[in-house]
């Protein structure tokens, strides 16, 4: 299970690197620091993936 939760992750971080990438968005300005992508919306989609599996733990009986 801990690969799965892992590989998500990486996925989830190369789903939004491509919708940046979709939306206009070059390859030097996801990487920057400060900036909207880095700052901003890889941050946030970092704690709700962690939100995610923390509640999936606590439904399979894995955390209280």
């Amino acid at each position: 299970m801990i690969n799965h939760y892992a590989d998500g992750e990486r996925r989830m971080y190369a789903m939004l690197r491509k919708t940046a990438m979709e939306k206009g968005r070059k390859e030097p300005e996801l990487d920057a620091s400060p900036g909207e992508y880095e700052d901003g919306l890889r941050p946030t989609a970092q704690q709700w993936y962690q939100s995610g599996i923390k509640d999936a733990d606590m439904k399979m009986g894995e955390r209280y």
